[in-house]
């Protein structure tokens, strides 16, 4: 599945865009993202501390390359021909300049909301995109209902800072007599691993650093009583084999 971009995810996370919503329904690991760096600025705005102004030389620096995104360009000087393979080599991609309007906004939408906040966001965006993807997706299955009463959903295999994660994704949680368990179960179903409750429409639960998935692909959920037995009860509502 193509993630959402860097830009993408920067410019939802700041509220500037909702045109990648009907991605963010479809992928578990998009959203996930989304979602812990809006919950990290939220926490930011939270925060009890007070404000710290910059050094002015920083806001004039930041006021001249805003100002240098909307300067006209200047007219060409004309240059001797050259061969045409290296003017396609020179030749600056679109892109660049979109890019550049892009992180111009942001900023500028950070810098409203407030000092502190725009420099919390600036080092949350550094620290969480610039240094590359957060997670690495491993695997991925299809959960099919095992009844009539529920629809698709899906489990992808993350690895995030080191630590591999189930994510599961349904369209809405149903509503059943107990609560809903996430288990790995080998391909014949005869050994599984209870990996937690899943509680909510999206749910990220940890694998054990140790376990094998060609072992155990199968992931499935199952209704499960209040009766304080830790074992399968038998009546389970997705399953799906990883594709690793």
């Amino acid at each position: 599945m193509q993630h959402l971009s860097t830009d993408a995810l920067t410019a939802l996370a700041l509220g500037e865009s909702d045109a990648s919503a009907e991605h963010l329904a479809t992928c578990a690991h998009c959203r996930a993202e989304v979602s812990s760096l809006r919950d990290a600025a939220d926490r930011f705005r939270a925060a009890d501390v007070s404000p710290v102004e910059p050094p002015a030389a920083v806001w004039d620096r930041i006021a001249a390359d805003i100002a240098a995104l909307d300067e006209p360009a200047a007219a060409p000087i004309a240059q001797p021909a050259m061969p045409a393979t290296r003017a396609v080599a020179s030749t600056r991609s679109p892109d660049v300049a979109r890019r550049r309007r892009f992180s111009g906004r942001a900023l500028i939408a950070a810098c409203a909301a407030s000092a502190l906040v725009a420099a919390s966001l600036a080092v949350l965006l550094v620290t969480q995109l610039g240094g590359g993807p957060r997670s690495i997706d491993v695997a991925g299955a299809v959960l099919e209902p095992l009844g009539s009463s529920v629809a698709p959903a899906r489990a992808e295999v993350i690895e995030r800072d080191g630590q591999r994660l189930l994510v599961v994704d349904a369209d809405a949680l149903p509503t059943v007599d107990g609560y809903l368990d996430v288990w790995l179960l080998d391909a014949d179903a005869q050994q599984m691993v209870s990996l937690g409750v899943m509680d909510a429409a999206s749910t990220e639960l940890a694998l054990p650093a140790d376990l094998d998935l060609a072992a155990f692909p199968v992931v499935d959920v199952s209704v499960e009583p209040y009766d304080g037995d830790p074992t399968h009860s038998g009546a389970s509502i997705w399953r799906g084999a990883l594709e690793l």
